[in-house]
C-alpha cells in the first residue's frame, strides 16, 4: 500500500510539468474530488447548521447520530451525484442541480446547489455559489459570494465570502491560483474562520439580563480558528490526470460560558481533510483511484471558575481509498465504483456527554473502529444528446465492527447499544427512470428494493419484529446547465 501511494506522490509533479502538447483524447468520463471537498469545508464553515450547532459536543465530522437509519450511509450513495456527475459541475459556467430522497417516513434527504460566473471583462469575474442541504447531519443553507481578478492567463487571485444568517459565523477567505480546472492548475487558500465571532459574542453576553433569555450561551476565541488548503489538478497528460487537496484548520480554543449557571468549559480543536484521486482515460473507458480522509479531533475541560463536571476527548479519523470504472457502448452506460473505508470514532475521559447512556446513571468511554465496504454498480440507457433514461443499479454497504466480541458473538456491543444503527449488511437494487431533454438538462427519478429485507437490527441480532420490507425508498435528481 505505502508504495502505492509512493508512486502516486512520484507521478503527480511528472504529470503536472508535461507540456499541454501531450494531452490524450479525453474520455466521456471523468472525475474530481472538488464537490467532496466542499461538502467538507461546508461542515467546517457553517458550524451553526451542522447538528448540534456551534458547540457540539460530539465532534465535526460524526458519522453516527440516534437519530439517523441504519440505511443513512447507503442513502445517501444512492441518491447523491457521482465524482463524474462533480466533474461536469466544475466545467459549467451556470449550473443548478437538485437531488431528494427517502431517509425514513418523514424525512427527505436534499440538496440543491446553484452557481454563476458573471464575467465582467476579460480580468474580472463575479462568482456566485449556493448550498442547500437538509440531511441528519446539516441544515444549512449557505452562499458564497466571490471575485477573481486575472493576471494574464495563468495568475488569478481572489477573494470569498460566505453569507449566512448566523452573524458570528461568517468567513473569508483570500486565495491565489495559477492555471485553471482544464488545463492543470495550483490554488492556495487562505480562511479567516468565524471573523467576527468575537465582537458578535461579546455583544450578545451584553445583552443578556433578566427578561433576555435569549443570549443563555456565548463563547469567546482566545485561539481564533484559520483554514489553509491547497488544490493541485494536474491536465489530462498523456492518458492520466491526478488530483492532490488538502485542508488545515488551525488550533483552535474557546471559551464557552452558560449565563443561567456557572457550567462554563473550554473546547479546543483540531481538524484537516486529504483527498488524491489518479485517473486513466481514453475515448473507450475511464479507471481510476481515490483516498479520502477527514479527521477532528475535540477536547472539552472546565474552566477554572465553572462547576462544570465533564472532562473529555472526541475523535473522528474517517479513511476511505476508492475504484471506480466507466465505459460506453453507444448510448448504454456502465459504471462500477468500490470504497474502502477504515474509521475510529473515539471518546474518552472519566465523564462522557449525557446524551450517551446505556443506563440510567453510566456514561460509557467507548474505542469504536470499523472497517467499511460500499458497491455502486451502474447500467444505465443515456443518451448523449435526448430522449427517455432508465437503469438498473446495485447499493451494497458492508460495515465490519472491530473489537472485543460480546458474549451474544457481537463486535463492540457497547458502542452499538448505544447507536443502535450499525447495521452488519445493507443492500438494495434501484431502478431509475428519467428523461434527457438535451445535453445539458435532465430529469430522474428511482425507487428500490430492498434485498436483506432489514431482518437484523442495529445492534447485530435478529429483530425481534421479523417482519421483511421491501420497499427501500425513492429519490429524484434534476440537473440543468447553461
Amino acid at each position: 500500500m505505502r508504495s502505492r501511494w509512493l508512486a502516486l506522490i512520484i507521478l503527480f509533479p511528472v504529470l503536472a510539468l508535461l507540456p499541454s502538447a501531450l494531452k490524450a483524447q479525453q474520455s466521456e468520463a471523468s472525475a474530481t474530488l472538488l464537490g467532496w471537498e466542499q461538502r467538507v469545508r461546508n461542515y467546517m464553515l457553517d458550524r451553526m447548521h451542522n447538528v448540534g450547532g456551534t458547540h457540539f459536543n460530539r465532534g465535526l465530522f460524526r458519522e453516527h447520530l440516534n437519530s439517523m437509519s441504519a440505511e443513512h450511509e447507503l442513502d445517501l450513495l444512492t441518491y447523491r451525484y457521482t465524482l463524474f456527475d462533480d466533474y461536469d459541475w466544475k466545467q459549467a459556467k451556470n449550473a443548478y442541480r437538485l437531488s431528494m430522497g427517502s431517509l425514513n417516513a418523514t424525512n427527505f434527504a436534499m440538496e440543491n446547489r446553484v452557481k454563476a460566473d458573471i464575467i465582467l471583462n476579460p480580468n474580472n469575474e463575479i462568482l456566485v455559489n449556493g448550498f442547500h442541504s437538509e440531511n441528519l447531519r446539516a441544515n444549512r443553507f449557505l452562499f458564497y459570494l466571490g471575485y477573481i481578478h486575472s493576471f494574464g492567463k495563468n495568475h488569478h487571485v481572489g477573494f470569498k465570502h460566505t453569507f449566512t444568517r448566523e452573524k458570528s459565523d461568517l468567513d473569508a477567505t483570500f486565495f491565489y491560483r495559477y492555471g485553471n480546472f482544464d488545463e492543470g492548475m495550483i490554488e492556495v487558500d487562505f480562511t479567516m474562520m468565524d471573523w467576527a465571532g468575537n465582537v458578535v459574542q461579546k455583544l450578545a453576553a451584553e445583552s443578556r439580563g433578566k427578561y433576555n433569555k435569549r443570549y443563555k450561551i456565548t463563547h469567546q476565541y482566545g485561539n481564533m480558528p484559520e483554514l489553509l488548503s491547497i488544490k493541485l489538478i494536474s491536465p489530462q497528460s498523456n492518458h492520466f490526470k491526478a488530483e492532490i487537496i488538502a485542508g488545515l484548520q488551525t488550533y483552535s480554543r474557546k471559551r464557552v460560558e452558560k449565563h443561567a449557571d456557572t457550567l462554563h468549559f473550554v473546547d479546543e480543536e483540531w481538524a484537516h481533510y486529504i483527498g488524491a484521486l489518479l485517473q486513466y482515460s481514453n475515448q473507450d473507458f475511464t479507471v481510476g483511484m481515490t483516498y479520502q480522509r477527514t479527521f477532528s479531533k475535540l477536547r472539552r475541560i472546565p474552566d477554572l471558575t465553572s462547576n462544570f463536571s465533564l472532562d473529555f476527548t472526541n475523535m473522528q479519523n474517517l479513511n476511505s481509498i476508492g475504484l471506480f470504472g466507466a465505459t460506453r457502448i453507444n448510448s448504454f452506460r456502465l459504471e462500477q465504483w468500490m470504497w474502502y473505508e477504515y474509521n475510529i470514532d473515539r471518546l474518552q475521559g472519566e465523564k462522557v456527554p449525557g446524551d450517551l447512556p446505556t443506563r440510567r446513571f453510566e456514561r460509557v468511554p467507548f474505542n469504536y473502529i470499523e472497517k467499511r465496504v460500499k458497491l455502486k454498480s451502474r447500467l444505465l440507457y443515456d443518451p448523449k444528446i435526448s430522449g427517455f433514461k432508465a437503469g438498473l443499479e446495485y447499493h451494497a454497504d458492508f460495515i465490519f465492527p472491530q473489537g472485543e466480541k460480546a458474549e451474544n458473538g457481537v463486535r463492540n456491543l457497547k458502542f452499538r447499544t448505544v447507536y443502535s444503527i450499525i447495521k452488519d449488511r445493507n443492500t438494495r437494487l434501484t431502478l431509475t427512470i428519467g428523461y434527457r431533454f438535451s445535453e445539458n438538462f435532465f430529469l430522474i427519478g428511482g425507487v428500490s428494493y430492498d434485498l436483506d429485507k432489514d431482518k437484523i437490527s442495529g445492534r447485530g441480532v435478529p429483530k425481534i419484529s421479523g417482519t421483511p420490507t421491501w420497499f427501500d425508498g425513492g429519490f429524484g435528481r434534476l440537473a440543468i446547465s447553461w
